[in-house]
């Protein structure tokens, strides 16, 4: 599971970046994200940017790492939050000490992109594609993809680990990459650029996606801030959901697509997937499961309570008085 040493010591600096930037202020909370732009990563920044962290009483930092570092980082403690999902899946799966305590999209909002040239998924065959992470959930969606479609993920293309989508998104316009799951607006963009949208993975599969994921020490140690942190990104949820004009605004600003139209496709295509109680169902974490032990050819039964802990969406959902 570890990168080994290089990768723990390059945690350890960043976070010292941090603790010397924090001086003697509030000691940071730091939630590992593996891009700042996109619909997934879209709840954790708005909490941050409209004040719905401090509005708890919480100083959240959000830092943008590579996806195995989010989950070295909070195995080892340097990371506080991981504002990522079947990675975590599988690290648990593995006897790993985290959890899931929130879901943030009840279903996935990854899109199979390609190469102009390809235009079925059967074409993938010698291709090269761009994953986060081996285990992370484009590897696993593209895995499942493959051998729906009667392809060997093992030997009919080869992945390139490259990072969050904004980093798959350049490779596949650079033609480094001939192929990744990418989340709005980076599909949408690609597609723009006359890339092909072969495949939704939500046609093949519904599962959660984005959520919150600790160190099982945190939750004997700090229950009220975990339930603070849930109540937060629900707001900001609510916030998304009910303020459209400020969110297209926003994409436009922040992420800087212009076309109006365009906008409108990606805030239509993701706001009904945001989760409005942060609590995923045992059919979709089930499905998470499965696709997490297809992609690391693992079997075995699986406990959900190993794996998610929900008790504190639940809490938090009580509080907030999500409607």
């Amino acid at each position: 599971m570890f990168a080994g040493r290089s990768l723990l010591i390059s945690i350890s600096f960043v976070v010292a970046l941090l603790s010397c930037d924090a001086g003697a202020q509030e000691k940071k909370i730091i939630l590992g994200l593996t891009t700042r732009v996109g619909s997934t990563s879209l709840p954790f920044v708005i909490a941050e940017e409209r004040g719905f962290f401090k509005a708890e009483g919480l100083n959240v930092l959000v830092v943008v790492m590579q996806n195995q570092i989010v989950v070295n980082g909070v195995v080892t403690k340097n990371v506080d939050y991981g504002g990522t999902f079947s990675n975590f899946v599988g690290a648990a799966l593995a006897g790993l000490p985290v959890r899931i305590v929130m879901t943030a999209m009840d279903g996935s909002d990854h899109v199979l992109v390609t190469a102009p040239g390809i235009k079925r998924v059967e074409d993938l065959k010698g291709t090269t594609i761009g994953i986060s992470s081996f285990g992370g959930t484009p590897h696993s969606e593209i895995v499942m993809i493959m051998r729906k479609y009667g392809l060997n993920p093992d030997k009919d293309v080869t992945f390139l680990q490259i990072g969050g989508s904004s980093s798959r998104y350049t490779a596949l316009e650079s033609g480094s990459v001939q192929a990744a799951m990418l989340v709005p607006p980076f599909n949408k963009m690609a597609r723009l650029r006359g890339f092909n949208e072969l495949l939704s993975f939500n046609d093949v599969m519904q599962i959660p996606l984005g959520g919150l994921a600790l160190h099982t020490d945190r939750i004997k140690e700090r229950p009220d801030e975990i339930v603070k942190m849930i109540k937060a990104v629900l707001k900001s949820i609510q916030f998304i959901r009910s303020r459209k004009s400020e969110i297209l605004s926003y994409m436009e600003k922040s992420w800087g697509i212009k076309g109006a139209d365009v906008r409108e496709g990606i805030y239509d295509d993701v706001a009904g997937l945001y989760s409005r109680s942060g609590v995923g169902s045992d059919e979709t974490m089930r499905n998470v499961v499965r696709l997490v032990q297809e992609a690391r050819k693992t079997k075995g039964e699986v406990q959900l309570s190993d794996v998610a802990d929900w008790s504190y969406a639940r809490k938090a959902n009580e509080e907030v008085k999500v409607k």
